[in-house]
């Protein structure tokens, strides 16, 4: 059929597409099967477009699973008669713990089931640790006792236990957990090899796998039911599976000899499907990380899709949160007109939806009803119900007004009457509720004056605003309520990231010596309300910038000891626990700011290595620098100062500015295009904001606390521009009045498990 007969191709994940997996016995000669190395390695090619997750635990497990296999006596193909008894393993466990493992399958040294020739040399209790060591990576037994020892290295010389018998002669204890580790690198080796590969696992398209049957047994519960539960399959040599790739086949051997999975969005979808299907639960919580971790507005409808798909409450809830977060962008893609009716009205009723005005929730429904009016045109008086038509302007009443597609259902003649009596005035129903996103505004850290005004003192408490209030004329408060300690030190002058729900507070300094300045990162996942130690830095800093990009956390320049400011970029990856370097920038910048937009890094502003206060505006990418843009236009520079996206620009306020001598405050505030590389003027702040928090929160730019380079004192305020209204409000005072702080918007803590 050609593309004009095609129905409209679904955008979305709406119906469970599972992988038919099942079996297919089929004869295919020696010749033509193919050893893992050369097809898995090229699968698993540095594909720019992939991302490694490894799941640290797989070894353990894969290694527990090989014992109870053992126990039960399943797949066992080596057995030792000793003194009336017959001890009984797998070979290729016992080949991962000698020095010599492919001897083990080689006929010429060690023929027959049982490597019968050297079994008259060994003893039960040298066999037992040998057997102990090989499955459980670990020696149970009482070496000191008498002839124990002996019986020990004697089987260790025997099967060429070089490892044991090494653990056994040395002081020096190597955890379980690395044997294990090392067993696994050479089971998997072997495998590529071919060594004593004894089932071929074919795809339906043809190509064909060698694979240890007991890997895979231990590998996952479906591979065990087929190769151990009585069924042909469990004699036959070659396994067909239908209805599965080639690549995802290449992809589960690889998980279960690595523990490690490259995955992308070009394929996670008929992955995930599969490995549900497999029952191969490691590699399947590695695709709901990634998932979870690199979801954004093009795929949080498909992830939303399969969660429900698969009752994967979690990833669900997740997705649903990022949905509702940023419903204003989603609410205008394609994928979003295949959202089932179901779901969209589940998003609607939400309080939490985050839109900067209701008309964008109508221009949604309205949007979604005219990509299938046929269908859709009789359950528009459903959705209009949960569209808050009392939250709307006046000019937006009227656009709702002029909608033609509301005068061609008679479903929709009471929301017509509503809206003609908010027009007139004379609506005398029940309000609405604003909308009010599970997010709230939350200060970290920071510095301040104690309360005799003796000293400063730097904190380590996190506060969010509880409840702003709106008092008599124009006085304003906010209550604030702490929910948090970050753990020892107290720091300032750090910075704040958030990334997959999960707070990062980096570097900063926790007094004012030179070697004062910090290099640790800790993370706290809102979830649990828990603080997690991270790798330290490559390089301490503070008057720094920290942004999210792709799943990485970056910390951007920054002071390292007061006496050298740094061009260094480095990223922390999730995935990997660790800090890399990226492409350094341009020169070196202490108190510049940076941001995010539209999948870029912009940085602005700061002060060079002499002290100099910069315009300057770059692009930054991770791996190509800096690119220079227009300069900024207020004032000869700008430092100390923050920069966020607001709607489609960059706000750039507060800070300070170079004068004739010294510095003076910088209260003129300038819009960022990076579409058109120019700048225009905002409001100017009501007072001087410098080395503040910053954070947008619904829409709103909020600007906390900081000094003030004429005076010297700190601010307590709280200043927020709303881009609607075109002008800045007080809000009120901060619980102190803090400097060099950092601030963001999060979702509401629970505070029953902070601690």
């Amino acid at each position: 059929m050609d593309d004009a007969g095609q129905k409209r191709r679904p955008r979305t994940r709406l119906q469970n597409h599972k992988c038919g997996v099942g079996t297919e016995l089929k004869r295919i000669p020696d010749s033509e099967v193919h050893h893992p190395r050369h097809h898995i390695r090229s699968s698993l090619s540095k594909d720019p477009g992939l991302v490694s997750y490894t799941l640290p635990s797989h070894s353990d497990a894969l290694f527990t699973r090989l014992h109870g296999l053992q126990e039960e006596e399943l797949l066992l193909d080596c057995i030792f008669p000793l003194q009336g008894n017959s001890f009984r393993a797998h070979r290729l466990v016992l080949a991962a713990a000698s020095q010599t493992p492919d001897a083990f399958f080689d006929s010429k040294q060690k023929s027959g089931l049982g490597l019968q020739e050297i079994s008259h040399s060994l003893t039960p209790a040298g066999l037992r640790v040998i057997l102990d060591f090989a499955y459980c990576r670990d020696v149970a037994v009482d070496l000191s006792k008498e002839g124990v020892m002996e019986e020990v290295l004697n089987a260790c010389k025997c099967l060429e236990m070089e490892r044991l018998m090494q653990r056994c002669l040395s002081k020096v204890a190597i955890s379980a957990a690395t044997e294990r580790e090392k067993s696994l690198a050479i089971i998997k080796d072997m495998w590529e090899r071919g060594v004593g590969c004894d089932v071929t696992i074919q795809a339906e398209s043809g190509e064909r796998y060698l694979a240890h049957r007991v890997v895979l047994a231990a590998g996952g519960d479906y591979f065990r039911a087929l190769l151990c539960g009585g069924l042909r399959e469990s004699t036959e040599d070659v396994v067909c599976l239908r209805g599965v790739a080639s690549w995802v086949i290449k992809s589960i051997l690889g998980f279960i000899y690595t523990g490690q999975l490259r995955l992308g969005w070009s394929q996670i979808w008929e992955l995930t499907d599969a490995l549900f299907q497999f029952q191969l639960q490691g590699a399947h919580s590695l695709c709901i990380d990634f998932l979870q971790d690199r979801m954004d507005e093009s795929t949080c409808l498909d992830v939303l899709v399969l969660a429900e798909t698969y009752g994967l409450v979690q990833l669900g809830q997740a997705a649903e949160e990022y949905i509702l977060a940023h419903f204003q962008c989603i609410s205008t893609g394609e994928k979003f007109k295949d959202v089932p009716y179901s779901l969209l009205v589940k998003l609607l009723e939400k309080d939490s939806l985050c839109v900067e005005s209701e008309i964008v929730v109508f221009r949604a429904v309205v949007s979604w009803v005219e990509d299938d009016p046929k269908e859709r045109l009789p359950v528009l008086p459903g959705l209009l119900h949960h569209v808050r038509f009392t939250l709307l302007r006046y000019s937006e009443l009227q656009e709702v007004l002029s909608c033609r597609l509301l005068r061609r259902t008679s479903g929709a003649r009471g929301t017509l009457e509503l809206l003609h009596s908010l027009l007139e005035g004379d609506y005398r129903g029940p309000e609405c509720r604003p909308r009010t996103p599970n997010q709230v505004l939350v200060l970290v850290c920071g510095d301040t004056v104690d309360d005799d005004f003796m000293k400063r003192v730097p904190s380590q408490t996190l506060w969010f605003a509880q409840q702003f209030h709106r008092g008599p004329d124009l006085i304003r408060s906010i209550e604030w309520r702490p929910f948090a300690k970050i753990p020892e030190p107290a720091r300032f002058r750090h910075c704040v990231c958030l990334l997959n729900n999960k707070l990062y507070v980096l570097g900063g300094r926790k007094y004012y010596g030179a070697l004062d300045i910090l290099k640790s990162a800790w993370r706290f996942d809102l979830s649990q309300c828990k603080w997690e130690r991270l790798p330290d830095m490559l390089c301490q800093r503070d008057y720094f910038s920290g942004v999210c990009l792709d799943g990485k956390v970056f910390a951007l320049g920054g002071n390292r000891d007061d006496s050298q400011y740094l061009d260094d970029v480095e990223y922390y990856s999730p995935e990997e626990n660790t800090w890399r370097q990226a492409h350094p920038l341009d020169i070196a910048v202490s108190a510049h700011a940076a941001a995010v937009l539209n999948g870029q890094i912009y940085i602005s502003g700061g002060c060079d290595s002499h002290h100099r206060c910069l315009p300057s505006m770059w692009h930054y990418h991770p791996s190509r620098g800096c690119s220079t843009r227009a300069p900024m236009t207020v004032g000869a520079g700008r430092a100390g100062h923050v920069m966020l996206a607001l709607g489609s620009g960059l706000v750039v306020a507060g800070g300070l500015q170079p004068l004739c001598v010294g510095f003076g405050d910088q209260l003129l505030c300038e819009l960022y295009d990076a579409a058109h590389d120019s700048w225009s003027s905002i409001p100017a702040l009501p007072r001087p904001h410098l080395s503040p928090g910053a954070a947008v929160l619904d829409g709103r730019l909020y600007v906390m606390g900081g000094s003030s380079a004429n005076t010297a004192r700190d601010t307590q305020w709280v200043h927020c521009y709303d881009p609607v209204e075109g002008r800045w409000e007080n809000l009120g005072a901060m619980p102190h009045p803090y400097t060099d702080l950092a601030a963001c918007s999060l979702p509401l803590p629970d505070l029953s498990d902070a601690h």
